[in-house]
């Protein structure tokens, strides 16, 4: 589902406790080190209407801007319980180009060859080499992209042979839902469905709305025995055999130069799928829930700047303090 950008809306003044967050990570010179930023799709960067926090144009300029006064390259992430297709469908709309985690962590790509992810603030970049590594299973493209990709996860067929006798599992499943209830969702293209639905290899998608409490714990019993993860991201519930994103993002952390340089990692998420995410990065901020406010699990983690506005105003309050930071 591509958003539908809205107009930006005004700065927000940072505050001095974002300037140094904790992180075993982290440099002494922090300042001057490339960025890597790994946001959160849904109710981070996009809210729940589908809308950015300003037109993919400003977007794009902030993150130059960053770059300029940082001396060093920004390279934007994304990392979803969306499928690798839904993610580079979404990179292409908002002209921001770079690694995808996706499927909760399940699924992890990079860009190979000479098309690909140009960071803010340079011209050329080494493209990560994975050429003789036996980790990463697949090549495939999306439009004049190259992107390998390593999976962190069984397939959802097995997904469906370990959760068969699950009557809870078969009520929740997404993939029996009819057209006129997807559009319903806000998913307007039968392509768009696909791209949801379709090319979801490792992940299934649940709808905790149709179950009351007591199938609802069935489901966590049920699924906890098979040793396989249920984490909520928004709506849905995604069920996968995949630790989180984190382990996904150790893995980009591994190979990752921007510049020649291994970047700084900063993580944004606002749910509970996002906690492995930001535990594993050096920078770590937390975007309040409209409805619930900040999420305590995330809100507690070592360093965890909660920011300022609700939904995706913050992901604009994050680049200010970045920016502060630069600065």
């Amino acid at each position: 589902m591509t958003p539908a950008p809205t107009t930006m809306p005004p700065p927000h003044t940072p505050s001095t406790h974002a300037q140094s967050p904790a992180s075993p990570h982290t440099s002494p010179h922090t300042s001057r080190a490339p960025l890597l930023i790994v946001s959160d799709v849904d109710g981070t960067l996009i809210d729940e209407r589908g809308q950015l926090p300003c037109t993919p144009v400003a977007l794009r300029a902030l993150l130059a801007a960053l770059a300029a006064a940082r001396g060093a390259p920004v390279l934007v992430a994304l990392a979803s319980s969306r499928t690798m297709r839904e993610l580079t469908v979404l990179q292409r709309a908002l002209g921001l180009y770079g690694p995808c985690i996706a499927e909760d962590g399940a699924l992890l790509g990079v860009d190979v060859g000479r098309r690909g992810a140009v960071p803010f603030g340079v011209e050329q970049h080494d493209h990560i080499d994975v050429t003789d590594d036996p980790a990463w299973t697949a090549i495939t493209n999306a439009g004049r992209r190259t992107l390998a990709l390593q999976s962190f996860a069984v397939d959802s067929a097995a997904l469906d042979r370990m959760m068969n006798d699950c009557s809870a599992f078969q009520h929740a499943d997404v993939r029996r839902l009819g057209a006129a209830e997807w559009k319903s969702l806000g998913f307007r293209t039968p392509a768009s469905v696909r791209r949801a639905l379709a090319a979801r290899h490792h992940s299934i998608l649940l709808d905790p709305e149709v179950l009351d409490v007591d199938a609802l714990n069935t489901l966590h019993d049920f699924t906890a025995r098979q040793a396989l993860q249920l984490r909520r991201g928004g709506r849905w519930l995604t069920l996968t055999a995949a630790s989180g994103k984190g382990a996904a993002l150790r893995a980009l952390r591994h190979n990752a130069r921007l510049d020649g340089v291994p970047p700084l990692i900063v993580a944004v998420g606002n749910e509970e799928n996002d906690i492995s995410l930001l535990a594993e990065a050096d920078l770590r901020f937390v975007i309040r829930n409209p409805h619930r406010g900040p999420h305590e699990s995330l809100a507690s983690l070592p360093g965890a700047v909660v920011l300022s506005p609700e939904g995706p105003g913050g992901w604009i309050d994050m680049l200010n303090r970045l920016h502060l930071v630069a600065t």
